[in-house]
């Protein structure tokens, strides 16, 4: 049904069949009730069809998963919202002409596709925590130096030598998961910290510029934007590899 509704509501369908209408009425010379006809049965057609299958459309992808409220992933997603929201309120007020206005600009663009790698990285702290709930246990240290002793006190016992080995398992993987969760945490702090930077320096050259007549920022200046934001860029795509190998190692 989605994707019949999604075919009606495409204004490609009418067009193409009042043009085949056309055609067929014109270049033909069918009369005006036999080019109506003919216009829908091509549009009728061209909606069973894309109905049937899915067009061309790539399917959506469901969002990412929110961190849970209260986490500090959580909090520091929202601050990178905020200040996303600073850089593109000061876009939509820049002009068009001074190098100042495009440096504002594409701030406030870059700021929107890493704000959206914060947020599938957000999705990924809820799922390694989701994992530490499944993997983590209160007495699972005392339990893996239970098994341990037992192992270590009977050599020639295979089943007591599998518990141990599969106690230090769950260990190696909730460690893992810990140490990506950390670090998850502490890449989402330090990027939402570099853009409520970032709006306090571009903010800082607007000004400027403003104070001054539009003069425009030092091509310093204007590398440094861009030194900072490809420095965030690639401190998230890096702890994303980590934590993907956790999750991977969870599964």
């Amino acid at each position: 049904m989605g994707r019949l509704s999604d075919e009606l509501r495409d204004p490609w369908g009418p067009l193409l069949g009042i043009i085949a209408g056309g055609v067929a009425g014109i270049g033909l010379s069918l009369g005006a009730p036999v080019a109506v006809g003919v216009g829908a049965v091509v549009y009728g057609v061209k909606v069973a069809v894309g109905a049937l299958t899915g067009g061309d459309r790539p399917p959506e992808l469901p969002p990412p998963a929110r961190p849970r409220y209260g986490t500090p992933a959580f909090d520091f997603l929202k601050r990178a919202e905020g200040a996303t929201k600073s850089l593109e309120d000061m876009a939509r007020h820049a002009g068009s002409t001074s190098a100042t206005d495009v440096a504002v600009k594409h701030a406030a663009e870059e700021a929107r596709g890493i704000l959206a790698d914060m947020q599938r990285l957000g999705g990924q702290s809820a799922a390694v925590m989701a994992a530490m709930q499944r993997v983590d246990g209160p007495e699972l240290d005392q339990e893996a130096s239970r098994l341990q002793a037992a192992a270590s006190a009977a050599p020639g016992d295979a089943s007591a030598q599998a518990s141990f080995q599969a106690s230090r398992d769950r260990l190696a993987v909730r460690d893992r998961l810990q140490q990506a969760g950390q670090a998850l945490d502490g890449r989402l702090q330090a990027s939402a910290l570099g853009l409520e930077g970032l709006v306090a320096r571009v903010a800082e050259l607007s000004a400027t510029a403003n104070a001054v007549g539009q003069v425009d920022p030092t091509p310093q200046d204007l590398q440094q934007l861009t030194t900072e934001l490809d420095g965030l860029r690639m401190g998230l795509a890096d702890v994303e590899q980590v934590a993907r190998k956790a999750l991977g190692a969870a599964g």
